[in-house]
């Protein structure tokens, strides 16, 4: 049997209420009576409903077969209706509006029915994770539930359940292209940007672990949708989600916190090390990076906050991470490696351009020790036509500030096999290979940004330490210490090592700046 439209909107309503008067569902789609009483009688002799009841009080029924799905979504990418997903009987699948003229999902073909045991993973992965989704799981009997509930997840993607298709209106033909609106979208900032701005947001939301009410974007910290008034200097929370907020972590700030897990994590002033990377990345080497900016917090640490580079008043633009790409699920988002990826980055962005772009960021990664830097970390935003570039840059920060001897970068290498540690020049040229770089021409990029990296990094520095005079940005070391480091000692520490690195590895002398390294190589220890 194949049902239109209408029995399908009169049927995903009986489905979501379980029972329903026929008044209801009149009242519900705003249609017709006899329509209604049509599509009734069509879903009946179909076996899909029963009425119960008399005449005068009748109500109507699903009945389910026992390999139908209960749930019912149509997909919408950038507002063009693109397929059904379908779940709730053991089983997920997924099948193409005939019509779609978009491309193809990873992972789902058009040319077939696409099944799966479990949520298919371009779709999973914009669920937030570990305990943000245990909340938004919480009376819901399968992961798919949570789709219905994303409306600022990362991309253009919407999931509407069939019993509310008849409500969804698209305006995305008025969207702006990106490229047309990037500067607008992408804003400037200087560092420090500290803004003096009244938070008009409750303790309880800023100090909530892991809320899901506040924002859905997926990852792992605690984020709220905020709206920025730079005019009366105001920050409220929105539903236009063009703005994001993460509040500090109180436990994370506390050196002698230990995580259920039996771990210390201890990651004081992370809002202030994004913020500066990002900043560093954006204003001295050219990436295309969203406004950012810190704001104090009533007791300790501070707020990061940036612009979505995926909105623009009210529209979504389309974006997908390499864990989507890859068609991975977000649990294993480091049980990658880096050649994998930039096979895929080879495949996705559009020109060569774009891929020595993401070589570029990868390489910056390296300098500052990005080791959280992951398959979900780095993305493709699509301009239009499907043709994607390197998203603008997002988490991005260095745990060689809180760790000396974490990884230069989040993935190791397949072949031959190499922890993602102590990187030399020619992991990189291998990179390149995979993205149609040749050696001579990321030597070029990467004198570039080491050279930068070398003459500007001193000057942030200095500022943080201008910024430590009036904002002490103390990080504990041991219980017993009177004069704990600061931040500004562990980036300078961070900073020295990885110069000293850099000439033990050979780079400093393969990329010539041996001289621009100066004095920083006398502090070479032993």
């Amino acid at each position: 049997m194949k049902l239109n439209q209408t029995e399908e909107i009169i049927l995903n309503i009986v489905t979501k209420e379980q029972e329903i008067v026929a008044s209801v569902l009149i009242a519900i789609t705003q249609m017709n009576p006899r329509t209604v009483q049509r599509a009734l009688k069509k879903l009946a002799e179909y076996g899909l409903i029963e009425a119960l009841g008399t005449t005068k009080d009748r109500r109507y029924k699903r009945i389910y077969n026992k390999d139908e799905a209960p749930h019912q979504y149509i997909v919408f990418n950038s507002g063009e209706k693109s397929g059904k997903l379908s779940f709730g009987n053991g089983e997920y699948t997924f099948v193409y509006e005939n019509n779609y003229k978009g491309e193809e999902f990873e992972g789902l073909k058009k040319s077939s029915t696409n099944k799966s045991s479990e949520l298919f993973a371009f779709f999973e992965n914009l669920i937030p994770e570990y305990e943000r989704r245990e909340k938004l799981l919480q009376g819901k009997e399968d992961l798919g539930l949570v789709l219905e509930e994303l409306s600022n997840s990362h991309g253009a993607l919407d999931f509407i359940p069939m019993s509310e298709v008849h409500k969804y209106v698209s305006n995305y033909g008025k969207r702006a292209s990106w490229v047309s609106v990037k500067n607008e979208i992408l804003q400037d900032n200087n560092f420090p940007n500290l803004l003096d701005f009244e938070l008009l947001i409750d303790d309880d939301i800023l100090d909530a672990e892991s809320n899901t009410e506040h924002s859905d974007l997926s990852g792992f910290q605690t984020k709220i949708d905020v709206e920025i008034d730079f005019k009366n200097k105001q920050i409220k929370e929105s539903d236009s989600a063009e703005y994001l907020l993460k509040p500090r972590n109180k436990k994370k700030h506390n050196y002698f916190h230990v995580d259920d897990d039996g771990k210390k994590r201890h990651f004081p002033y992370i809002a202030f090390n994004e913020h500066l990377f990002m900043s560093f990345a954006k204003n001295e080497l050219g990436f295309n990076v969203p406004y950012t900016a810190i704001i104090k917090a009533k007791d300790i640490d501070y707020h990061y906050i940036t612009k979505r580079y995926d909105r623009y008043k009210g529209l979504k633009y389309p974006q997908k991470d390499f864990a989507q790409v890859l068609n991975i699920l977000s649990k294993n988002k480091y049980k990658s490696d880096s050649q994998t990826l930039f096979e895929a980055i080879n495949k996705t962005l559009m020109n060569k351009e774009q891929k020595l772009e993401a070589l570029r960021f990868y390489y910056y990664s390296y300098l500052i020790k990005h080791a959280d830097l992951h398959l979900k970390n780095i993305a493709a935003l699509n301009i239009g036509n499907n043709k994607y570039i390197l998203s603008p840059l997002y988490d991005l920060i260095s745990i060689g500030i809180y760790n000396g001897d974490a990884y230069d970068i989040g993935l190791g290498m397949k072949s031959p096999y190499k922890k993602p540690k102590n990187w030399n020049i020619n992991d990189f040229y291998t990179l390149g290979s995979a993205i149609g770089i040749a050696p001579i021409a990321f030597k070029k990029e990467a004198r570039k940004i080491t050279k930068i990296f070398l003459q500007k990094m001193p000057q942030y520095i200095k500022k943080v330490q201008e910024f430590e005079k009036i904002h002490p940005l103390p990080m504990q070391q041991t219980r017993d210490s009177k004069s704990s480091a600061t931040f500004s000692k562990r980036l300078t520490s961070m900073f020295e090592n990885k110069i000293i690195q850099l000439k033990k590895s050979g780079i400093i002398q393969e990329l010539e700046l041996v001289q621009e390294a100066g004095g920083l190589l006398n502090a070479e220890k032993n």
